[in-house]
């Protein structure tokens, strides 16, 4: 099959290669990387889509499609996106998520994903046939809302854990974990997901592996705001690192605010990381 991946990063150009071992043809449409490939010539080319862009550029990224895209089968990688608003623009679309780091799935590490999609549960999903193989498995769910809400919130209480300074598979990292997830539980029931949905890779198993992983920018972000340093100090550190990296967990930050979602008076870990990570980004 012939696909139009939009966004040639560091997790899309990882799901290309799965492509190609898959057997699938790929063409990229990624304006920095390709400057010579437009989107016209991505879409004459592509029979489905699959979009990797960071959340952050979504909206400019959507303004920039032709009607013509909108039309096509479309797979969502980009995680951190807590609504549905811009994928409901497509006529049929699913969303993978899940705990896979790019560089293990370009080594063919075997990794665990979800996959959202309506009817997801009656038969073999679009995602299933393009990269499911023997390195790459999938639970499933319809729960879209669930999934797409799980993406952004793992990132804020990865940067609590790295806050805290919790390393895996420590005592305290298993009870914050666990805490964490019953945190989600409340969130997505709060926000019309599923309680369920907590206990798929998405889930539980995103958290553990974004919240105990120093390979993880938010993480790494979250050790910032922690420590003995000066809170000016942990500012200014903060603020220098989010200059050279995205932290997918401050756009969820902001992605909450934003869409009015609810947090639960009970969620007392994301309630203050909230305020944490809010307190250093603000002018």
């Amino acid at each position: 099959m012939r696909v139009g991946i939009l966004g040639a990063g560091a997790y899309g150009t990882a799901m290309a290669g799965v492509l190609r071992d898959n057997r699938h043809r790929v063409k990229y449409f990624d304006p920095y990387r390709f400057p010579d490939v437009s989107i016209e010539d991505v879409l004459t080319f592509a029979q489905v889509l699959v979009i990797a862009t960071p959340a952050e550029v979504i909206s400019v990224l959507i303004k920039q499609l032709p009607g013509e895209a909108f039309h096509k089968p479309t797979i969502i990688l980009t995680k951190g996106i807590m609504t549905l608003e811009y994928w409901d623009k497509f006529d049929y679309y699913e969303i993978i998520s899940g705990p896979g780091f790019a560089d293990e799935i370009a080594k063919k590490k075997r990794t665990k994903l979800t996959v959202a999609a309506k009817g997801a549960l009656e038969g073999k999903t679009l995602s299933e046939d393009l990269f499911a193989n023997k390195y790459i498995k999938f639970d499933k769910t319809e729960d879209r809302i669930g999934v797409a809400l799980l993406s952004g919130l793992k990132n804020i209480y990865a940067i609590e854990s790295g806050r805290r300074g919790l390393a895996s598979p420590s005592a305290d990292f298993k009870e914050y974990a666990a805490d964490a997830a019953r945190e989600c539980e409340r969130f997505l029931l709060y926000n019309g997901g599923f309680v369920e949905t907590v206990r798929l890779s998405a889930g539980l198993g995103d958290l553990v592996l974004t919240c105990g992983s120093e390979m993880s920018r938010n993480y790494q972000f979250g050790t910032l705001l922690g420590g003995r340093r000066r809170i000016a100090e942990r500012k200014h550190l903060a603020k220098k690192f989010l200059r050279d990296n995205t932290v997918e967990g401050v756009f969820a930050t902001k992605d909450i605010e934003k869409q009015g979602l609810g947090t639960p008076k009970e969620n007392e870990i994301l309630t203050d990381a909230i305020r944490r990570i809010k307190n250093v980004i603000k002018r």
